[in-house]
């Protein structure tokens, strides 16, 4: 018994069919290749797409709950595992300003797992340090001194913190609203 939508083709060759060679330079070729390669994947595509709107309800559902769970598979591994951003980052950075304001400084303590390597401290957006290495659990402190600006000029001695960046290969943080609430702590009435 065979249903009504099938039938037997029969495509048997009496001998091998010889292959065409394309001649010209290998652009031609690769061109006629691509095109052989583009045409047969479309075929296959549409004989799927054929198969599967002859195919009864209860599959396509099953199809359809497959491919929602691959949509939503993928879209949890995105949102569970980004990339890393240099926009996004915030490299687990505790800052501290200094309270002698007449000798500014800020210390900023590494609080996460790992190792901040080749470290670019930029303040105010225009006065920059370097720093190596700083190892988890460890802080570095920052003053007028170690900020070199454009030309290598170096930061005035009563600069006031007011912008604050931190740069590394894999990271980045902008600690600026920490700095002005650490500002706003400092600049609060003693009670």
């Amino acid at each position: 018994a065979t249903s009504p939508g099938m039938r037997a083709v029969s495509a048997a060759r009496t001998e091998p069919l010889e292959k065409q060679k394309v001649e010209g330079p290998l652009g031609k070729r690769v061109a006629s290749e691509a095109s052989n390669v583009v045409l047969n994947t479309f075929s296959v595509l549409k004989e799927q797409v054929a198969g599967f709107r002859q195919s009864d309800r209860f599959f396509k559902y099953k199809a359809g709950i497959v491919a929602g769970w691959v949509v939503l598979s993928i879209a949890s591994f995105a949102i569970a595992c980004p990339g890393r951003s240099l926009e996004t980052g915030d490299m687990d950075a505790r800052l501290v300003l200094s309270d002698k304001l007449d000798r500014p400084s800020v210390t900023i303590w590494n609080e996460s797992q790992d190792v901040w390597r080749d470290v670019t401290i930029i303040v105010n957006e225009q006065y920059r340090a370097a720093v190596a290495e700083v190892q988890p659990g460890n802080f570095v402190t920052i003053t007028p001194k170690q900020l070199l600006g454009a030309g290598g000029v170096t930061a005035p001695a009563d600069l006031r913190f007011q912008s604050l960046k931190m740069r590394s290969p894999d990271d980045n943080a902008d600690l600026t609203q920490d700095l002005q609430v650490e500002w706003q702590r400092l600049l609060a009435p003693k009670k």
